[in-house]
């Protein structure tokens, strides 16, 4: 959504473009109580942190936190049992607060949460947002599935011609 649509859709009395690619949001003194413009600004900075994410967004998330190798080993270790931040980093070459930024990405995109057991917090894996990853790709299984078919029966007729002309080749060879 662009900066104009945005104070546009804020009803343009809590917030207005004031330089390109600025927002100025107004003071509620400036402009008065405006329940239902604060909700609407509300549900926007809750969709842009991460709060209210549709399926496709949270499905987007989970991708992109996938995509880098140090989460999907922390996943690999939150798998075999929870874990507090301290242990995961251990066998990391980074610091332990980079290991929390990648924690709070995972958490943004449901694949762990943290809890609290006394003065430890240790994160825990959630199998349901891994659930819909796995949902999304089953549909494109039959796809695969007709692709390495495919691939097997051409296989098999490079296999055949190479055996084909490896067993003439070898008796022509011979009558000569």
């Amino acid at each position: 959504m662009h900066l104009q649509d945005r104070a546009r859709w804020l009803g343009g009395r809590l917030a207005r473009v004031t330089s390109p690619g600025r927002l100025h949001l107004r003071r509620h003194a400036e402009v008065g109580f405006d329940r239902a413009a604060v909700e609407r600004y509300n549900k926007l900075v809750m969709k842009q942190a991460g709060y209210a994410l549709d399926e496709p967004e949270r499905l987007d998330a989970t991708f992109a936190a996938l995509a880098d190798p140090t989460r999907r080993a922390i996943l690999a270790r939150l798998a075999q049992g929870d874990a507090t931040v301290k242990e995961i980093a251990a066998p990391f070459p980074v610091s332990q607060p980079a290991i929390s930024r990648h924690l709070k990405v995972l958490e943004s995109a449901g694949l762990i949460s943290r809890g609290r057991v006394a003065q430890r917090r240790p994160c825990h894996l959630e199998g349901r947002q891994l659930r819909l990853v796995v949902d999304w790709l089953e549909n494109y299984r039959g796809y695969w599935a007709e692709a390495y078919g495919r691939l097997d029966e051409l296989l098999d007729e490079l296999q055949a011609g190479d055996d084909a002309r490896q067993s003439s080749g070898g008796r022509e060879s011979q009558g000569t």
